[in-house]
């Protein structure tokens, strides 16, 4: 509808209906921009996505994520999915990595956008999330080389640490925002460890999420 008054109250009954049967961690919303619908993966993103437009991504974001928080009362710990954005990827991220060419530049206007109007941008304390839900997506060209690619954000404490130090989520952070990571066990990182998935050193995936700055 288009309407963030109608975001923020479907965000109260939310709050309220998880807090009654005592969950205090809701792993949402989806802050994707949906600009590419062509794999089936971001056609189900879709209808879970707040629509293409990083602007009103944001906006209803921030009302939906208020809402929670009233409906809860407080009790509730939103965690903001998937930074920095999966949007625009090319491939289904539960079976393989997705590479998406662009730059730090270039993700700070879509991407990222909605994620920082809910931490750095959020007009009050209460559209502010507990944490990003960090996803296993990997850039080529982010910081300016376009030969270079990162590892899978999730897993990269290079790339993940330049994403912390923007202006709009330094502070988000020191005030104690979680990093949470993506799925662990999903058939792309599986794939990403070992291309024959004959082996899963669960040991080592755990401890790079970690070592990237994961704190879940």
């Amino acid at each position: 509808t288009w309407d963030p008054k109608n975001a923020a109250v479907i965000g109260r009954i939310a709050g309220a209906e998880l807090d009654a049967i005592g969950v205090n961690m809701l792993l949402g919303p989806v802050l994707d921009v949906v600009s590419n619908t062509s794999t089936s993966d971001n056609s189900s993103l879709g209808v879970r996505s707040f629509g293409g437009d990083p602007y009103w991504v944001g906006l209803m974001a921030q009302a939906y994520t208020q809402g929670l928080h009233e409906g809860s009362n407080g009790r509730l710990a939103v965690i903001a999915k998937h930074f920095p954005g999966i949007g625009s990827s090319d491939r289904l991220i539960t079976q393989e990595i997705p590479t998406v060419r662009k730059t730090l530049e270039q993700l700070r206007q879509t991407e990222l956008a909605p994620f920082f109007a809910v931490t750095g941008r959020a007009a009050n304390e209460a559209q502010v999330v507990e944490g990003l839900l960090t996803t296993h997506i990997r850039y080529q060209g982010f910081q300016g080389n376009v030969q270079a690619s990162t590892a899978p954000v999730s897993f990269d404490r290079q790339a993940l640490t330049a994403l912390m130090q923007q202006p709009e989520l330094t502070a988000w952070r020191q005030n104690g925002g979680l990093l949470v990571s993506d799925s662990l066990g999903a058939r792309a990182v599986e794939r990403y460890y070992d291309d024959t998935e004959q082996t899963f050193p669960y040991r080592r995936v755990a401890k790079d999420a970690f070592m990237a700055g994961n704190d879940l």
